[in-house]
């Protein structure tokens, strides 16, 4: 329930996009105000069990649409239960672009995937190598204390 809440959190404060900053830090960001008529909800459907599982579903007139199922991974286990939930979400955003995300939220944390989320370049391959090999080699320990460089000297002479 705790994730629903957070995600429809999520989603409201996509929907309601504001215009925030100000030159002056005295001033504050204007209220959102909905220029129109209502935005109806054109498709909605929600299901909860006793067991934690749950779904839910809705779409709005102007195409904000969003979906999410969870349940309890091992449940009746005090010290291993997880809330774990998928869904996806979507919208255009105000350059008229469309925006779709889906997400995985688990023991691992929250997990989102979309094409305008930046993700890492791929690893070289020589460097997956250069570790495999790293990782292969025999550790050695040394029982001595460790040597360290003597410090240069300052660069300061005496007059």
């Amino acid at each position: 329930m705790k994730m629903f809440i957070a995600t429809a959190l999520g989603l409201l404060v996509i929907a309601s996009v504001t215009v925030i900053g100000s030159a002056e830090q005295h001033h504050h960001a204007p209220a959102y105000e909905h220029q129109g008529p209502p935005i109806p909800i054109v498709h909605s459907e929600s299901y909860s069990s006793h067991d934690g599982s749950y779904k839910f579903a809705y779409e709005s007139g102007n195409g904000i649409a969003a979906q999410e199922e969870g349940f309890v991974k091992n449940a009746g286990s005090k010290d291993h239960e997880v809330q774990v939930a998928h869904g996806s979400y979507s919208y255009t955003d105000p350059h008229g672009v469309p925006v779709s995300i889906s997400y995985v939220a688990d023991e691992n944390g929250f997990q989102a995937k979309g094409s305008h989320i930046p993700t890492p370049p791929p690893v070289p391959q020589e460097l997956i190598d250069a570790y495999a090999k790293a990782a292969s080699q025999p550790q050695q320990h040394h029982d001595a204390e460790p040597e360290y460089a003597q410090p240069a000297p300052h660069g300061y002479s005496a007059y």
